[in-house]
């Protein structure tokens, strides 16, 4: 070894030849340390191998103070009062150590602690004293602290600690949980480690609390009566939900749960990590409480739970949440990103051939539901290389929605509250692209995909040409005051083997033949019906004119729903072709309404 960072110089003395030296005084050397640096005496020592003839000791002290920036370390050479020298004599002694930085001198923490008991194995302590030292910003442990409840009870409220005096951030404490019967909080140690400060930390105090106030109660046979948990899918962020399980003191139970890849939750540690079943046992409480933590995901996942009494012979589940006996309940959390609305026409399915088939799509977290009601707007632009006659404009009844109106757990809630179209005039040739603008309500999004498709043969034309094709209900409505609206008229025709039949169909083939019944006629009336009873409502039906194709006509009133002025007026009629069905027939007939109470 050497001296680092410090030198050490050398002295003499002087004596009388052949004589003992006596009372002669010691020789004391000095270690300085180099610019920069500080020293002190435990930092060195006296490595003299062998017994120095005339010396008898060799003793380290501080001149000033360890670390003090005029501090030296003295070495005192005790010279041997009876050593006679005969001549000059050298002594080589061995002095070893480092003078180090300012930056490094060692600081400490210190303070003591105190605990405040209730039913532990050991009593209430004050002024306990801790200490340790190091660098400046090195991470130290100071102690251990271990709070065990007495046979029997447990820690209903587990042991916690505050820094009474002094500054919390400058410690570092953390726990260790022992369980009995992976329920009860039987003991917890603390390890307070401490950060080393550039001064010392001097009469801090800790106060610790360990109260074990809760009673154990021993497993027994008993009933797992329920379980509560928020099932309704998540989003792709990490989320905290609880999950309680309910049940007799002392029933037993085993929970799993585990994600799409099977791998097994860790309710210990609340991650995926080393994951497992876990057994439990139902307290005084009456529930036991778990913390289920589901993490951050890019993509759409499934968390099944498994809750079971099988290990069990003394306990078992309620029918309530096993209905066939088998003593296992599983069920299940999505976790789901956006979901899917769509609005969109039925061009692509309709009887006449459209040139385009346009959708809007919108996206929304499952199951959030909006402080206010949520509107969103779509732009559905229907073309077509034949003109586009609208015989009425669209109504929201024109849609068919599919998911959502909320009938199943999964489904959206959403409705349609407005539609329009530009143009907007009425049996009108010239157009061939139309513009729906739709507004829907939306107050939840579902867990799966939605739509509202917009029924174009309600009240457009079909598609007039030289062969084939279909021509639609031009249905009109008048009396009641006005403002009646007509529409879903549909009726079923069949004749004969080499023509086109159809069912419930809202148009009529061209090249039907003349006298084709038109049966099992359906259609609604909406609007303001003033407060007059079904009975207090009488309908007409008629050709428009002479040169209408549907003559014979038969109109019998069904039922009336809603409130004024927003009521259904349902109606079965019937007809017959007056003349070979053509590109240029007039389908249009009047239904016309009269009041017992006229407006």
């Amino acid at each position: 070894m050497a001296l680092n960072n410090c030198t050490i110089n050398s002295g003499s003395v002087s004596t009388l030849k052949d004589v003992a030296i006596g009372n002669l005084a010691s020789i004391v050397l000095n270690i300085v340390p180099d610019d920069g640096y500080v020293v002190r005496a435990a930092d060195f020592a006296n490595n003299t191998l062998q017994a120095i003839t005339g010396v008898t000791s060799i003793s380290l002290s501080d001149k000033t103070s360890a670390y003090a920036f005029d501090n030296e370390v003295l070495v005192t050479v005790d010279l041997d009062n009876n050593f006679v020298p005969s001549s000059d004599v050298n002594m080589v002694i061995d002095i070893d150590g480092d003078a180090i930085l300012n930056l490094k001198i060692p600081r400490i923490i210190s303070g003591t602690y105190d605990t405040i008991l209730a039913n532990c194995t050991t009593s209430n302590q004050t002024g306990i004293a801790y200490s340790n030292s190091n660098q400046v910003g090195t991470l130290v442990t100071i102690f251990t602290k271990t709070f065990t409840a007495i046979s029997g009870k447990y820690f209903e409220t587990p042991p916690f600690y505050s820094v009474s005096t002094g500054i919390s951030d400058v410690y570092t404490i953390t726990v260790e949980d022992t369980y009995t019967d992976n329920v009860y909080l039987t003991s917890r140690t603390f390890t307070v480690k401490g950060t080393i400060q550039a001064v010392d930390i001097t009469g801090d105090n800790i106060d610790f609390t360990a109260q074990a106030n809760g009673d154990i109660v021993a497993a027994s046979s008993g009933v797992i009566k329920a379980y509560r948990i928020n099932t309704q899918p998540l989003t792709y962020v990490k989320s905290l939900r609880q999950l309680a399980i309910y049940g007799d003191v002392g029933a037993q139970f085993t929970l799993g749960m585990v994600n799409e890849d099977n791998t097994a939750y860790n309710f210990v540690d609340e991650n995926f990590i080393n994951g497992a079943d876990i057994n439990a046992t139902i307290p005084a409480t009456g529930s036991v409480i778990f913390d289920v933590v589901f993490p951050a995901v890019l993509d759409d996942d499934q968390y099944d739970f498994t809750l079971s009494t099988t290990a069990y012979s003394g306990s078992e589940l309620s029918s309530v949440i096993d209905p066939n006996d088998d003593q296992i309940a599983t069920f299940s959390i999505q976790q789901l990103g956006n979901i899917q609305y769509t609005v969109k026409t039925d061009a692509a399915s309709d009887s006449r051939t459209y040139t385009s088939d346009p959708s809007s799509v919108h996206l929304g977290s499952p199951f959030f539901e909006f402080d206010n009601l949520n509107t969103v707007t779509s732009t559905l632009t229907l073309t077509d290389n034949a003109d586009i006659v609208l015989s009425r404009l669209p109504l929201p009844d024109d849609f068919v929605g599919v998911n959502t109106d909320s009938t199943n757990s999964t489904d959206s809630s959403i409705s349609i509250k407005s539609v329009t179209a530009n143009p907007s005039a009425l049996n009108t040739s010239g157009n061939q692209s139309i513009t729906f603008t739709v507004v829907s309500d939306v107050e939840f999004f579902g867990s799966t995909a939605s739509s509202h498709t917009l029924d174009l043969g309600n009240f457009i034309a079909a598609e007039s040409s030289g062969g084939g094709g279909y021509k639609m209900y031009t249905p009109e409505v008048s009396g009641a005051g006005g403002g009646l609206i007509i529409s879903n008229v549909r009726a079923s025709y069949n004749p004969g083997p080499t023509y086109i039949a159809g069912l419930n169909s809202k148009n009529v083939a061209i090249g039907t033949p003349n006298d084709t019944n038109l049966y099992s006629g359906t259609g609604v009336l909406y609007g303001n019906f003033y407060g007059n009873s079904v009975s207090q409502i009488t309908l007409s039906i008629a050709p428009k004119s002479a040169n209408s194709a549907i003559d014979n006509l038969t109109i019998t009133r069904g039922t009336l729903t809603g409130q004024a002025p927003a009521q259904n007026l349902y109606f079965s009629w019937t007809g017959q072709t007056r003349e070979e069905i053509d590109s240029s027939s007039d389908m249009t007939f009047i239904v016309t309404v009269s009041l017992a109470n006229e407006p």
